[in-house]
Order: C-alpha cells, then sequence, then structure tokens
C-alpha cells in the first residue's frame, strides 16, 4: 500500500515537473520567436533606411555636393554597422565560415585554371618554347601571385565587415604605421616598381638563364617583389627586384656557342679551320643536334698567339640555352678527330736546363767535402 502511494506520489511529482518544463519551453521559445520577428523587423527597417539614404546619396554625387556625400556615406556606413550588430554571434560567426570557405575555393579554382593554362601552353616536343609562350607563362606566375595576395585581403576585409569592424580606421591605421616605418617601405616599393618594368619590358622570363651581379641560374619564378634562379648546384637564389640593375641574359631569341680552340704553333691553322668546319657540318646534319644549330659555323679566325698555343675561335648559332650542350658536344667530337689526325693540343710544359758540366763542377767538390767529413 505504501509503495503504492510513494509511486503515485512520484508519477504526479514527475507529471508536474515536466508540465512546468513544457510550459517554460514553450515561453522561451515564444520569447524567441518575438526576439527574433523584433530584430528581423528592426533590420528591415534598417534596410529600407540603407535603400533611401543610398538613393539620396546617389543623387547629390550627381551634384557634386562633397560635403552632403561625405555626410550621406558616414552615415550609410553607420547603418550597415547597426544591421551587423543585429545579427547573433552564431550567424556572425556562419557568415564568416561561409566567406573563407568561398574564398578558399576561388583560390582553388584559379589555380587551377592557371595550372591548366600553362599544361595548355606546354609542348611536351618542342625543344625550346617561344619567346609568346614563355612570356604568358611568367604573366600567369605574376596573376597567380597577385590573386592570392587579392582574394586573401578581401576575405580579410569580409570577415572583418561581417563582425562590425569598421575597416576605414583601421586602413588609416595602417597608413599611419607605414608612414612611421616608410624608411623600410621604400625598399618595398623600390622592388615592386622595378618588377613591374622588368615584366613589362620583358627582360627575362620563365626558364632563361640570366645573371644578375654575382649571381647567375635559371629563373624559376618572378613576381612584383622578388626573382628567384636555381644555379647548377641546385642552389635557390632569391634576389628582391630592387637590388637588380644590370641583367644578362643568356637565352632571349637565339644563343651562340663561342669556343676557343688552342693548337701547337707546328700544326697547319689552315687544315685545323677546316676540320672545324667539316665537324660544324656534321652536327647540322645530325638528327638530334641539327635541331638545336641554327646556322653554319662562323670562322672567326686566329685570336691570339699563347704561350705554347695559337688561338682559333669560332661560334655556332644556336637555339636559347642549349649552346652549352652544343659546345660540350663539338669539343668531344673535336678531340676525338685531332687524335686520329695527329693533331696536337698543347698543354702547359715546363724545360729545365741544368748547364754543362763545368757548371756544375761545384755541386760534385761539396758532395765530397761531405762524403769525406763523415768518414
Amino acid at each position: 500500500m505504501k509503495t503504492n502511494i510513494k509511486r503515485a506520489v512520484f508519477l504526479i511529482g514527475l507529471g508536474v515537473f515536466l508540465i512546468n518544463v513544457l510550459i517554460a519551453a514553450d515561453v522561451f521559445a515564444q520569447t524567441e520567436i518575438s526576439t527574433k520577428d523584433k530584430v528581423a523587423d528592426e533590420i528591415k527597417e534598417l534596410e529600407k533606411k540603407e535603400e533611401n539614404i543610398a538613393k539620396e546619396l546617389a543623387k547629390v554625387k550627381a551634384t557634386g555636393q562633397q560635403e552632403k556625400i561625405d555626410e550621406l556615406a558616414k552615415l550609410l556606413q553607420e547603418i550597415k554597422m547597426q544591421k551587423t550588430a543585429k545579427r547573433s554571434f552564431l550567424e556572425k560567426a556562419l557568415m564568416s565560415v561561409a566567406i573563407i570557405f568561398i574564398g578558399l575555393f576561388l583560390f582553388l579554382l584559379m589555380r587551377l585554371g592557371l595550372k591548366k593554362l600553362e599544361n595548355l601552353l606546354t609542348r611536351k616536343d618542342a625543344i625550346r618554347e617561344t619567346e609568346m609562350i614563355l612570356r604568358m607563362k611568367t604573366l600567369s606566375k605574376l596573376f597567380n601571385w597577385l590573386g592570392s595576395i587579392i582574394i586573401a585581403c578581401v576575405i580579410v576585409y569580409m570577415v572583418l565587415e561581417n563582425h562590425g569592424l569598421n575597416v576605414a580606421p583601421l586602413l588609416a591605421g595602417a597608413g599611419i604605421i607605414g608612414l612611421a616605418f616608410g624608411f623600410g617601405g621604400q625598399y618595398l616599393i623600390r622592388d615592386l616598381i622595378n618588377g613591374l618594368f622588368i615584366l613589362i619590358e620583358g627582360q627575362y622570363r620563365i626558364n632563361d638563364v640570366i645573371k644578375i651581379g654575382e649571381y647567375g641560374g635559371l629563373v624559376e619564378d618572378i613576381n612584383l617583389r622578388i626573382t628567384t634562379l636555381r644555379d647548377l648546384h641546385g642552389r635557390v637564389i632569391i634576389i628582391p627586384n630592387g637590388e637588380i640593375k644590370t641583367v644578362v641574359n643568356f637565352t632571349r631569341e637565339y644563343a651562340q656557342a663561342l669556343l676557343d680552340i688552342g693548337v701547337a704553333y707546328k700544326e697547319n691553322v689552315d687544315r685545323v679551320m677546316d676540320i672545324i668546319k667539316e665537324i660544324g657540318k656534321e652536327m647540322r646534319a645530325d638528327k638530334h643536334f641539327g635541331r638545336l644549330i641554327l646556322g653554319d659555323v662562323e670562322m672567326l679566325g686566329v685570336d691570339d698567339f699563347a704561350d705554347s698555343a695559337v688561338i682559333i675561335k669560332f661560334r655556332m648559332k644556336t637555339l636559347p640555352i642549349k649552346q652549352w650542350e652544343v659546345m660540350r658536344e663539338f669539343r668531344r667530337r673535336l678531340k676525338n678527330r685531332f687524335d686520329e689526325l695527329n693533331i696536337e693540343i698543347p698543354f702547359p710544359h715546363r724545360t729545365l736546363y741544368w748547364g754543362t758540366g763545368e757548371d756544375n763542377k761545384w755541386v760534385k767538390d761539396v758532395a765530397e767535402q761531405l762524403a769525406s767529413k763523415n768518414k
């Protein structure tokens, strides 16, 4: 009996508790709905004000009244801030996440588009890409760099605006900080301006071999601020564009394979020059090297009388960046041909002269004196 009474009391109490919870939830829901409705009504009113002010601002801009334009623009900004403040933190957070995801999507889309463009421009069977293709690849690298910066700045701007932060004072503050660090900032401006002229004038492009001051290598990347080179050792060299004064481009339009060959003084130089020309014709007839060479051997003649050799200078016009490959092959063939024909390629050597027997008599006397003392 007592157990049943306890159960009945427990069930009645639980029922009363659940009824109170439901009533409280209903009241909270009604309050939340009414609050949301109220906020929604306030936002609608602010939107109407914003629309009216925007129309008025468009009319005033036609009249050219600068003071009135500034006043309306300021009022329009305040209304936007009020609209942002009315939204809940959750709404702001969700909007910020959406902005970031859209920005990342645009970034990936830009990268994929530029990569696709680069693949379309690249020809696998081409020995050396044309000047126009290299220029377009260089500009695609620049667009990638600029696009990444612009997307990042827009994302930051929109997120700050979404959370009710007025970006204009922040930009003004950034300008003041920029003035404070103006001495350092002038180097950045110099890099950007110099980089802009390098790209406009096409001084060098991606896959060019250049030398800047004491550094040289293959151009791997270039943007408005820096130029990235990779040398034969695989080292990456990063040079600020503002530091670039003189550029030596080894691969602009065409190149010259320039060689200096030394032969012994006893050799007939006319015969040697004929052999060089023959090897040049053989290389032009070669299936591989004939595609790299653009002209016959240009014989410049006897260039110098060195200590132990006569120097013969000649050159061949080649495709850009292929001059070193042609020179290495030409030297290999020339060495083998000289060996076949017993043409001497001299190397530095020295002859020691010890004089006559009478001149060296004092050495014998000193040796005899030392030998007698040891006894």
